[in-house]
């Protein structure tokens, strides 16, 4: 037997099995054998009275039943991502679709800015926001009071046109009545 053969068979055996026979004989004439013996014997040891010391607080049975079940929800999960993956790829041309087809206001609507007399900017969006669709804009322009710009297809504009001028007018609405401060003698 030769020092290949030795390291080769202490790989796959355990140690108390190379005390018999040949391999013996090798390691007791062989110092790199007997060396290389001597420390896997000892982390061998060292391994067994880390694993006795190692205690379970749950039965073996109930461990195998946690490791299928996870196993069992990892596979189930893996089918959900499948799904979800499929759904996003159907939904992408959908989305894609609609935004092709749906009208743009940009190339048929009208823009329009009303000066308001009554109504703060909100109120007057506030006022006219559920006859625009939601395609359609509203936006008041910064640093401006009593202007409100609308974007939105002719039809619309023309309800939010005469909405405003039904709850804009000074006229018919609360803003009218003046305020009287009392003269002061």
């Amino acid at each position: 037997m030769n020092c290949n053969d030795y390291l080769a068979m202490l790989e796959t055996l355990p140690v108390e099995e190379l005390a018999y026979g040949h391999a013996r004989e090798h390691a007791a004439q062989c110092r790199d054998c007997d060396r290389v013996t001597r420390v896997v014997a000892e982390r061998e040891r060292n391994m067994r009275l880390a694993f006795d010391d190692v205690q379970s607080f749950l039965p073996s049975a109930q461990v195998a039943v946690h490791a299928l079940e996870r196993s069992r929800r990892q596979r189930i999960a893996r089918f959900y991502q499948w799904g979800l993956g499929i759904a996003m790829a159907a939904s992408l041309p959908l989305f894609v679709v609609t935004r092709r087809i749906r009208p743009s206001i940009a190339r048929a609507g009208v823009t329009e800015t009303f000066r308001l007399q009554c109504l703060s900017p909100d109120q007057a969006a506030e006022v006219i926001r559920p006859y625009i669709s939601p395609a359609g804009r509203i936006w008041i322009p910064p640093n401006s009071l009593g202007l409100i710009t609308v974007q939105t297809f002719p039809q619309e504009m023309q309800k939010a046109r005469s909405v405003l001028d039904r709850y804009d007018n000074p006229s018919e609405s609360r803003c009218a009545v003046g305020i009287s401060v009392p003269k002061t003698p």
